[in-house]
């Protein structure tokens, strides 16, 4: 039997039985859709916390903190973040800038007319923020302790106090003043003090000098002072300074990992944005493990439903299939019409179970964009535009259609051999 000859008789088979047809291949539309659609949720939540990662700071940024105590190190002096482990971090190859950071604890408020709120302020030296590709939207960069540069929403940290709406943007602080209160807290008592002392809180005037462009979500929260005016204002001298964290810029994305292990085989804890997205990637898989079976679940019912199809057509079409063979079919070539009528409704149940996906996807995307778009949240209209919680990639519709049609044949093939397996004689019998 030729190709075509095969290609016609499973098309006019299956002309027959439209209404089954139909009826089974919604079995396997629906398990197809299922599989889609919770394999594309998984993908979908991956890529969308992929790229918040992406935004909190640069793919060639690692993130240093204090390193926690090693084998033969009794006091865990060499994990700390001070001068000199800021210059061992230096001489790392493919290390472009190495910047610390002091975080402003003593900063409890920042008021400006009606507002007041947080500034989320740190210290870092000026000139590293340059290094690390900052750009200016307005201003200059400090130079004395009494001046302050802005991230790109900064500003939004200050709400109204009688009506505690944050409508204040960082442009609009761009030149004014800002009071700063401060709370500097006493030293640990000694033995034989009698009290405790009170903290003491004192206010200060911070001059905005500069409002940096938008860079990551981090960077636009954060406000900068100078590290000599963070240090000061914590009551930290600069020689016996240990830093909060430590930015290490590399020169290329691809060397990344390798300076993180050498930062984190020398005790310290070192975070990059894609550390975090490596250790996320077993998650997933295994998110999207669980999610692609319970969709399989749905896929287990329309084989059989495909099997039960194909089970009755034999008995349908017995003296058919007696006939085929006493005008010369072979077994294999009645094998091959059952299996390709199996194929055809698998291929048939996936691709309608894809587009039925593909645009149920869309719609989700689409409320969920339109929902986004609707809230009054800072970023709102950004957020709508990027978020995608369906994605169907193209390799997932190529898989979803030839697993329907993988399944559409090992239904087929039990109801395939019983069809070859008949005798001749006792089916042309057959009423």
């Amino acid at each position: 039997m030729r190709l075509r000859d095969l290609v016609f008789l499973v098309g006019a088979n299956l002309r027959r039985m439209k209404m089954r047809l139909a009826l089974t291949s919604l079995g396997v539309v629906i398990g197809t859709s299922a599989i889609v659609l919770m394999i594309s949720l998984g993908i979908g939540l991956q890529n969308n916390i992929t790229a918040e990662l992406g935004n909190i700071g640069s793919a060639t940024n690692i993130t240093v903190m204090g390193g926690v105590m090693m084998p033969g190190v009794s006091s865990g002096e060499a994990q700390q973040l001070n001068e000199r482990a800021v210059a061992g971090f230096e001489n790392l190859e493919h290390v472009e800038a190495v910047v610390p950071t002091v975080m402003l604890q003593t900063l409890q408020r920042v008021e400006y007319k009606k507002y007041q709120g947080m500034l989320n302020a740190q210290g870092t030296p000026m000139d590293s923020l340059e290094k690390l590709g900052f750009e200016l939207q307005d201003g200059r960069f400090p130079r004395g302790d009494n001046e302050i540069l802005l991230g790109a929403e900064a500003g939004s940290g200050l709400s109204r106090g009688d009506t505690g709406i944050s409508d204040l943007k960082s442009a609009d602080l761009m030149g004014k003043k800002v009071v700063g209160t401060f709370v500097e807290q006493p030293p640990e008592p000694k033995a034989g003090d009698p009290v405790l002392q009170e903290p003491v809180e004192s206010k200060r005037k911070l001059t905005v000098v500069g409002v940096l462009a938008k860079a990551d979500m981090q960077t636009d929260q954060s406000s900068f002072v100078t590290l000599d005016a963070a240090l000061g204002l914590n009551g930290v001298s600069r020689r016996r300074a240990t830093y909060d964290q430590v930015t290490v810029k590399v020169d290329s994305a691809a060397e990344v990992a390798g300076v993180e292990k050498m930062l984190t085989d020398q005790g310290f804890q070192a975070m990059s944005a894609r550390s975090v997205q490596d250790g996320l990637k077993s998650v997933f898989l295994i998110i999207q493990g669980v999610l692609g079976a319970l969709g399989a679940i749905a896929m287990l019912v329309a084989s059989l439903g495909i099997a039960n199809t194909m089970t009755m057509s034999i008995f349908e079409r017995t003296r058919e299939i007696g006939i085929m063979k006493s005008v010369g079919a072979s077994n294999r070539q009645i094998k091959r019409v059952f299996l390709g009528e199996a194929a055809i409704i698998g291929i048939l149940g996936g691709v309608g179970g894809l587009i039925f996906s593909a645009s149920g996807a869309a719609l989700a995307n689409l409320f969920v964009k339109s929902y986004l778009a609707s809230q009054s949240v800072a970023s709102g209209d950004a957020m709508a535009k990027s978020v995608s919680f369906f994605d169907i990639p193209p390799g997932l519709a190529l898989f979803a259609i030839a697993f329907a049609a993988g399944v559409g044949l090992l239904a087929g093939v039990l109801p395939a051999v019983r069809a070859a397996n008949l005798d001749p004689l006792t089916a042309l019998r057959h009423e």
